[in-house]
C-alpha cells in the first residue's frame, strides 16, 4: 500500500499516512498500528491542514 504525508499548516508534518478519510470539518488520518490494523491516528481540521501528497 502506497503511503501519503499530509501537511499542516504550520508545516509540521505526519508521514506514513494510509488512508484519508473526509470528514464533514476535516479528515481523519489512518495509519497502520500494532496487530497490522489500520486506526485513526489524528483528526485534523480542514483549516489546519494544508495538503496531503503521496510518498515516491
Amino acid at each position: 500500500m502506497a503511503h501519503m504525508t499530509a501537511e499542516l499548516d504550520d508545516g509540521t508534518e505526519i508521514k506514513g499516512i494510509e488512508e484519508v478519510v473526509e470528514g464533514s470539518h476535516g479528515v481523519h488520518l489512518k495509519k497502520e498500528v500494532k496487530n497490522n490494523s489500520v486506526e485513526r491516528v489524528a483528526y485534523i481540521p480542514y483549516p489546519k491542514l494544508a495538503y496531503v501528497y503521496h510518498d515516491q
